[in-house]
């Protein structure tokens, strides 16, 4: 038996110097590969919604993520 274990979160990013962004994706990659607490976890983005900007320099994206985890087979533990 396999159990299955599913999470939603968000992450906000500020991006200071928006004209100095060369590959958004890029980033976004980062960010999503950055929620894996196990080398098995699986991250899907849901919606990424841009705000625009903040300050005169700074833009807002916030993104909305699902986490699948299969809790017999987590496999290794991802230490930053």
């Amino acid at each position: 038996m396999s159990i299955k274990a599913s999470y939603q979160g968000i992450v906000e990013l500020n991006i200071v110097h928006w004209e100095s962004i060369d590959n958004l994706g890029v980033k976004i990659t980062e960010v999503r590969d950055s929620q894996k607490i196990y080398t098995n976890d699986i991250v899907e983005i849901q919606q990424i919604v841009d705000f625009g900007r903040v300050t005169e320099r700074s833009h807002r994206i916030v993104i909305f993520f699902n986490l699948k985890r299969d809790l017999d087979n987590l496999g290794e533990k991802i230490i930053l």
